[in-house]
């Protein structure tokens, strides 16, 4: 696991190095899209491959699919090429399971976690286990790391899904989701198991249970991701 605290003003010559910019995507004030977009800026006139989900992930996809599977390859492709990603990470607002998403997919693959910026720092809302593990909580990297082993041994994982993220496990589910992506863009054979929901998927949503359905649907019809 690869963490790093970085300052947000000044970057050297990136010289094309592979940069995937984790941010709230919804429900960001203006004050926060201000700092995202300096922050996307700055590292693009130094050079960098920059993904900003915002503008280069397929928003207009029906259920989430698409999303992920445009945020994966290029994810697998900068930890390929020594990439990293930069993380502005919202503690408060409407917790993100995408952001926990992403944190998993990116520990999966062994790239290094920069926080850049975090918002609402003072007035945190729901579960913060995801940002123990970004401000370095030995406690949570080390049970993220056993469970990470755990299914990579397996072959597969095992997820309960509430549609709600309103408890730490619930938050755990999201990471174990994207390690275990992180791991599917590495072994096409690799399973990941639904085993139960709670609550009720709107159909008209994008939704993380939508997109371990199509994963599932194109497995057994031998399709890559």
């Amino acid at each position: 696991m690869k963490l790093k605290e970085i300052e947000g003003g000044s970057e050297k010559e990136l010289g094309g190095k592979y940069i995937y910019l984790l941010s709230p995507v919804r429900k960001v004030t203006p004050d926060q899209a201000k700092t995202i977009a300096s922050h996307a800026k700055k590292l693009e006139m130094a050079g960098a491959v920059l993904f900003n989900p915002i503008d280069d992930a397929p928003q207009q996809d029906t259920t989430g699919y698409n999303i992920v599977v445009a945020e994966l390859r290029f994810l697998h492709e900068a930890a390929k090429n020594g990439g990293r990603v930069d993380v502005l990470w919202n503690a408060g607002g409407d917790p993100s399971e995408g952001s926990r998403v992403d944190v998993g997919i990116a520990l999966a693959l062994g790239l290094e976690l920069n926080l850049v910026e975090v918002f609402n720092v003072e007035e945190p809302t729901g579960p913060q286990v995801c940002f123990g593990l970004l401000k370095g909580s030995q406690k949570e990297i080390q049970m993220i790391a056993d469970s990470f082993n755990k299914m990579r041994k397996d072959g597969q994982v095992e997820l309960d899904w509430d549609i709600v993220m309103n408890t730490e496990e619930q938050e755990r589910q999201r990471i174990l989701l994207g390690l275990a992506l992180g791991q599917l863009i590495q072994n096409p054979d690799f399973k990941i198991n639904l085993r139960s929901v709670v609550g009720i998927d709107p159909p008209e949503k994008k939704s993380y249970i939508k997109v371990m359905r199509e994963i599932e649907t194109r497995q057994a019809k031998k399709l890559a991701l």
